[in-house]
């Protein structure tokens, strides 16, 4: 009951009385040995649409790791490894039975949701945990990219991409980028 969490129900008109939900979930580490590892990937490259698996990991990591700059993070593919000239393995390289597994988890997240997804995943001894999935934010270029790509791949039809493709966004997609 506190001013944050009454901002937000008002905001999100969400009736006081219903409260505030609360998950419990068992905590997983990715900073117990070379078996363990964290991450965050996108389905597909926010940057330009690619339907290419994007993201970062560390071994032997907990999440804040990742963000936090202290460690070079390694890329999730050999691809794109190659592509940015890293001499640090991929996940796909260190560990190729979770990274099938998480590629799988890729497609059904997409299939599901109908959209580009930006996840948070957690390997613990071996296993592999998702810890959270959303909507990816991404570039105008991309936003255009991945709607016209998804309505070809039959995902989401023609007026669900053209409804995706805001009036801002096509404002700037008309203006010079650097």
């Amino acid at each position: 009951m506190n001013q944050r969490a009454k901002t937000y129900r008002k905001l999100h008109d969400i009736p006081e009385e219903w409260g505030t939900a609360v998950n419990v979930q068992a905590m997983v580490f990715g900073n117990m040995g070379n078996d363990c590892a964290t991450g965050v990937a996108f389905t597909r490259n926010p940057s330009n649409g690619a339907k290419d698996f994007y993201g970062e990991f560390l071994v032997n990591a907990q999440g804040e790791d990742v963000v936090a700059g202290i460690r070079t993070p390694q890329e999730l593919t050999i691809k794109a490894r190659k592509s940015h000239g890293s001499d640090l393995p991929s996940l796909e390289e260190v560990m190729p039975g979770i990274f099938r597994e998480l590629e799988n988890v890729r497609h059904q997240l997409e299939n599901h949701y109908r959209d580009m997804q930006d996840i948070e995943f957690t390997i613990q001894q071996g296993k592999l945990y998702m810890l959270q999935t959303r909507t990816g934010k991404r570039t105008a270029h991309a936003a255009l990219q991945i709607a016209v790509d998804m309505a070809n791949e039959g995902l989401i039809s023609k007026s669900q991409a053209l409804m995706r493709l805001k009036p801002d966004l096509i404002d700037q997609l008309l203006h010079p980028t650097l």
